[in-house]
């Protein structure tokens, strides 16, 4: 197949798309490594294109390119509602269609949620808030996410919405129906649908919007946290629930994991904190109460197991509907490789990454003008309290409250560590919330 994209135009259309991350670097070349065209009403036809991206520095990447032939050069097709219709029923309709140099797989999952009736033709709203994806809602009943910077390799959040969806009956998260993959040279996921969750309110905006309102949380939302954490629990609960997947069995924790895991803190500990010193000079007096804590963990007794958990969990991944609490986005920490994200690890982790959440969100409001309050105390107890009740005698959980608390405060210790890094690269006004997190954290007795 020769494929109708004008390479030398490429460059230049890459750099205005906001979905390309490369924006920095200055392009060497963009090649096509896989591409098919396919048929629209009226005999028009796109093209899906795979292409890698050659930097002057640094390793290539691939990008998903839907196109349409222009006499001005390369054309989005997704601007195109046919298109996008086209693209939508390769995965509603299973479709297999060999490419350049492998094929594309459409798969609809033949679940419950899977049988839904959608209307002919298609609704389709092609959602404007995107950034490192383009999403679309059909017939207001499911969100279609078209990944644009593609990666080899098992999709964490097809394998887990997948896991979820056919192996487990935990449904408080919207729940995968398909997903599109390209196999061959390109292998990759393509895109993901899940199910549409009209008039959600994701639950940062709504944690802010409770701190905003008084010092003291009111009784109704620390019952609503404590909803929040049993969700959690019963999420981790269906990931241990696995027996017959390896990818999802669960392991237990061995004495080499929790060392493993404390050197690792330690490293990044020092890491980080070189980085932070020239703005923050008084973690100097902190660092060796700091490396206590990390290196605690390599000293517990092992015990609970290792499970695939979220993995980048925070109040900007739970929606709040219907008087309920949805998790989603099971892609994990982008700045991890695949491999990386699907690992086993502690589930105290995603609880540690919640609990920096609610610290965020105190912080937030208090730069916002609010007076300090009593807030953050309460809530983490809240959701505390909601997920140990759902989890209460679990497999994966450490076996005593005291190695409960000492990995929950390594993992938190962990997440300190990362925000640090990311605040300083991304936004140096907030790098002093995890600073302050840091300066407060004492050893427990």
């Amino acid at each position: 197949m020769t494929t109708p994209i004008d390479l030398t135009k490429l460059p230049d259309y890459l750099r205005n798309q906001r979905w390309f991350a490369g924006k920095a670097w200055p392009i060497k070349s963009v090649s096509v490594v896989d591409h098919v065209s396919l048929d629209l009403p009226g005999g028009r036809a796109f093209t899906l294109a795979v292409v890698e991206v050659h930097y002057e520095l640094g390793s290539p990447t691939r990008y998903l390119l839907p196109v349409l032939a222009s006499d001005e050069g390369v054309q989005d097709a997704f601007e195109d509602v046919e298109v996008l219709r086209a693209f939508f029923q390769l995965i509603r309709e299973k479709r297999e269609i060999p490419s350049a140099s492998g094929r594309l797989v459409g798969e609809w999952l033949d679940t419950p949620e899977g049988l839904m009736a959608l209307p002919s033709p298609l609704p389709v709203r092609r959602l404007q808030v995107e950034q490192s994806n383009t999403s679309v809602v059909v017939a207001e009943k499911v969100i279609l996410k078209v990944i644009r910077k593609l990666e080899a390799g098992i999709n964490p959040e097809y394998e887990v919405g997948r896991y979820l969806a056919t192996k487990t009956s935990f449904r408080a998260t919207p729940t995968l129906l398909g997903a599109l993959q390209s196999e061959g040279p390109a292998g990759a996921t393509l895109a993901v649908v899940h199910r549409y969750v009209p008039n959600a309110t994701d639950g940062w905006r709504y944690t802010l919007d409770h701190f905003r309102r008084a010092p003291r949380l009111t009784q109704d939302f620390l019952g609503e946290l404590r909803g929040l954490g049993q969700r959690l629990g019963e999420l981790h609960r269906a990931f241990g629930s696995s027996t017959d997947e390896p990818a999802f069995s669960p392991e237990p924790i061995q004495t080499e994991d929790l060392q493993r895991w404390s050197a690792s803190m330690v490293g990044e500990l020092g890491v980080t904190i070189n980085e932070a010193l020239r703005q923050f000079p008084e973690l100097e007096g902190k660092r060796e109460s700091l490396i206590e804590h990390a290196k605690r963990l390599a000293h517990v007794s092992p015990s609970g197991q290792k499970i695939r958990i979220h993995g980048d969990l925070h109040l900007g991944q739970v929606l709040r509907s219907e008087g309920d609490w949805l998790i989603f986005d099971f892609e994990g920490e982008p700045g991890r490789s695949f491999t990386q994200r699907r690992e086993k690890y502690s589930p105290l982790r995603d609880v540690a990454g919640m609990l920096r959440s609610f610290d965020y969100a105190e912080a937030t409001v208090q730069l916002e003008g609010q007076a300090a309050g009593e807030r953050v105390g309460p809530a983490r107890q809240a959701f505390l309290d909601g997920y140990r009740g759902v989890t209460r005698g679990a497999a994966f959980l450490p076996q005593d409250d005291a190695t409960f608390n000492t990995m929950l405060d390594a993992f938190e210790l962990e997440k300190m560590l990362y925000e640090v890094r990311y605040e300083l690269q991304n936004r140096p006004d907030w790098v002093r919330i995890p600073v302050q997190a840091l300066l407060r954290m004492e050893v427990r007795k």
